[in-house]
């Protein structure tokens, strides 16, 4: 039986890049027009047990988690992401609502596996819904926006960066589709008026999820200081139970000059400038900001950081 919907929809103004938008309420969480038709099909979507989800904010190292979680559950076949892309080898669901990267690819594998399938039921959702093997589904969306029974069903991991350098990211990514200015970043990411919402929203969500036995938070910052060490973590989390020279193949895989040298480990873009991957640094906003707007993040982020929880990572 399908659960009903705990959210509802609110019209918000057009934003250049997406057109008309929605506030899904609660949450205020700023999302394009295709999602509400889609919405009951994500919260109602069924897992199964050999599942990984990674649920992100963007721009927090979710391409290299990606990346990183399909390399460790597919050790056999890793050189396919050389020449495949990660696209053809992860459900980023989103796609259906967002970025409609290649829909003609889509549309063919659809129309192949379900020749009476409906474009407007959301192509990789329905392709992802028709995958016979081990699915790894990525979305974007907050955790009250997904299945409540998913961390039941599944593997979840979602990782999580400093809240200045997902800004900075979020304001470089924009700039390769087109003029953008800091400011105009900053201040909806600091207002949480930004495409998915609220930053604090979507860690607080995953947060307060944080000792189910599926959960799995990364931090993107522990990633770029000891790889081999949060590998694993996760090795020991998804059972994968990969060898330590296995691991170590995964981690050269997935290194920042590997991935940056093969497009395929990018998400495919439209009208997008320049290589997906921007410099992969910790600290990458420093500098990078006036002296008044880096003393505002940092008083922003203590005191929302204070209140997830006196021992979440940004709190120090």
């Amino acid at each position: 039986m399908s659960m009903e919907l705990p959210f509802t929809f609110e019209e918000a103004e057009d934003f250049p890049k997406y057109g008309k938008l929605f506030l899904v309420k609660p949450g205020d969480t700023l999302l394009p027009i295709g999602y509400e038709s889609l919405a009951n099909t994500f919260y109602n979507f069924e897992y199964s047990r050999d599942d990984v989800c990674l649920f992100t904010f963007p721009k927090s190292g979710s391409v290299w988690t990606a990346e990183i979680v399909w390399a460790m559950t597919h050790i056999e076949e890793m050189e396919r992401a050389l020449t495949d892309s990660l696209n053809n080898r992860v459900f980023f669901v989103d796609n259906d609502f967002m970025h409609r990267f290649k829909e003609d690819n889509y549309r063919e594998k659809l129309k192949k596996l379900s020749p009476n399938a409906k474009e407007e039921d959301g192509l990789v959702l329905q392709l992802a819904a028709l995958e016979k093997g081990r699915r790894l589904i990525w979305s974007h969306l907050a955790f009250n926006l997904q299945n409540p029974d998913v961390l039941d069903k599944c593997k979840v991991v979602t990782v999580m960066r400093h809240p200045k350098d997902n800004m900075f990211s979020r304001y470089v990514h924009f700039n390769k589709f087109g003029e953008a200015s800091l400011e105009v970043v900053a201040e909806t990411f600091l207002s949480g008026a930004a495409i998915y919402g609220s930053y604090w929203h979507h860690v607080n969500e995953a947060w307060k999820r944080r000792n189910h036995p599926n959960m799995h938070i990364l931090y993107y910052e522990d990633m770029k200081a000891d790889i081999m060490s949060e590998l694993r973590k996760m090795n020991e989390f998804l059972g994968t139970k990969l060898t330590e020279d296995q691991l170590k193949k995964v981690a050269q895989h997935t290194s920042f000059e590997n991935m940056k040298a093969h497009p395929t480990m990018a998400p495919d873009s439209v009208s997008f400038k320049g290589s997906f991957f921007n410099t992969g640094l910790i600290g990458s906003s420093k500098g990078k900001l006036s002296p008044e707007l880096d003393a505002r993040m940092d008083a922003w982020v203590k005191e929302n950081a204070s209140k997830v929880d006196p021992s979440f990572k940004y709190c120090v």
